[in-house]
């Protein structure tokens, strides 16, 4: 019981040493987490709705849309993010946002759906090169890693009660029409009721101080910095590549893997994704002391690969129970867990690995930095899901085990590039962390 105390008194401490300006972004980020946590969960609900010609195929295309977008405004919000105070550049996301998810619901068409899905996933691009620099420029050396983690992990517990929400609102306001909890309508309720959120999120940011942005002489253009630092950016980067092309297979789909392999409502598939995005929240904000003990980089290779094990499970329900091999409602509860543990154990490793990368490249090129890994985590939610979509098409619910072996092989790839060219600083971390707890 005392180190408990004295762990949470040592976490205490790290938190006070958080600037008002770091504040400020969190708050945006709680009110940004919110809002994407009911659309995450709505979104693909709300376009099977729709009807004939809107599948899962046609989720992957919107997918692909969205990551086009990011992949091809990254270098350009790099250029911005410096060009402009990175205050501003965050509110103009924010409204950006805004706009696009009001798109969305009140255009449900194909073409618009598609164009809105591409303005929101630029608005993504704009917003974390804006902020990642913005957040290592105002806070310390000491609390950094901390800073970081917390943010992500504050996003992901209002994601949690964002993901409540959105298993719920469906019914509750679809009933004030008349109208089912998986009619249109109700979805369409519920996802325009967070476009107020998201632009009120964006008040903390007006209160920002001492934001300046860099006299324009000094800006250089991204692609100048690219040439410059092409081979330090590759070598952080190809893990972060092979990644991506993982979690665009599986992540944009896991609503309708529960739903079509287990056969549950939306209540039920919602509960799950908020436990998942509690238990996100609760190892990111352990990942500060854990990465304190171990070092960040081998923090980040055992984390990963302890979630391999959890992506198997998920795919062996869905072999087993489509085929008859294991009753639904029990392996229910089974995939529920391994997705529960592995999204936890997987994302406690990226705000770790981004602090990794951000202390490694010039203060000038941290922006390009968030632009590149954005592109080629991109590339794969650009690619994958299109192949994800045909496969469920072609081969029903079972399609999702061809998915998770897929992604499965694609991540212990990730880890094996990791350790191959990392291995030396996870050496050379260990012996530090021995040394500093002796």
């Amino acid at each position: 019981m005392d180190r408990l105390r004295r762990g949470l008194s040592s976490y205490a401490a790290m938190i006070r040493m958080f600037s008002r300006n770091v504040w400020l972004v969190l708050l945006f980020g709680v009110g940004s987490g919110l809002t994407f946590g009911v659309f995450l969960f709505t979104f693909n609900f709300y376009v099977l709705s729709l009807g004939p010609g809107y599948d899962e195929a046609f989720l992957g295309t919107l997918t692909s849309a969205a990551s086009l977008a990011t992949i091809v405004l990254a270098l350009p919000a790099a250029y911005l993010a410096q060009r402009f105070p990175p205050k501003w550049v965050m509110v103009a996301a924010g409204l950006l946002g805004a706009v696009a998810y009001l798109g969305l619901v009140l255009f449900p068409a194909r073409v618009p759906l598609i164009m809105f899905r591409m303005v929101a996933g630029g608005v993504m691009s704009l917003s974390s090169v804006a902020v990642a620099p913005f957040l290592m420029a105002n806070a310390g050396a000491r609390e950094r890693q901390w800073v970081f983690s917390f943010q992500a992990g504050l996003s992901t517990v209002a994601s949690f009660f964002g993901n409540l929400m959105a298993g719920l609102l469906p019914g509750r306001l679809g009933a004030l029409v008349g109208a089912g909890p998986t009619d249109t309508i109700a979805y369409q309720l519920t996802l325009g009721s967070m476009v107020a959120l998201s632009a009120v999120s964006i008040a903390p940011l007006l209160f920002i101080r001492g934001a300046a942005r860099e006299d324009a002489a000094t800006v250089e253009l991204p692609w100048v910095q690219l040439r410059r630092y092409w081979r330090l950016f590759a070598r952080f980067l190809l893990p972060s590549l092979v990644i991506g092309l993982g979690a665009g297979l599986m992540q944009p789909f896991m609503n309708v893997y529960f739903r079509n392999v287990y056969g549950k409502p939306d209540p039920a598939i919602g509960v799950v994704f908020a436990l998942g995005g509690l238990a996100m929240s609760v190892a990111l904000f352990a990942g500060p002391p854990l990465a304190d003990r171990l070092g960040k980089i081998r923090t980040v290779m055992l984390t990963q690969a302890l979630s391999i094990p959890f992506l198997m499970l998920l795919g062996l329900g869905a072999w087993l129970v489509p085929n008859g091999l294991a009753a639904a409602g029990t392996f229910f509860v089974i995939a529920g867990l391994a997705y529960i543990f592995r999204l936890a154990l997987m994302n406690l490793s990226n705000p770790v690995y981004q602090t990794f990368i951000l202390e490694r490249v010039p203060a000038q090129a941290q922006a390009l930095s968030v632009s590149l890994t954005n592109i080629v985590f991109q590339v794969g939610w650009f690619i994958m899901p299109q192949v994800s979509g045909q496969l469920q098409v072609t081969h029903g619910p079972v399609g999702f085990t061809y998915i998770f072996a897929g992604v499965t092989a694609l991540y212990m790839t990730a880890i094996g590039l990791e350790v191959w060219f990392f291995g030396r600083e996870a050496r050379q971390e260990a012996q530090v962390v021995r040394v500093a707890q002796v």
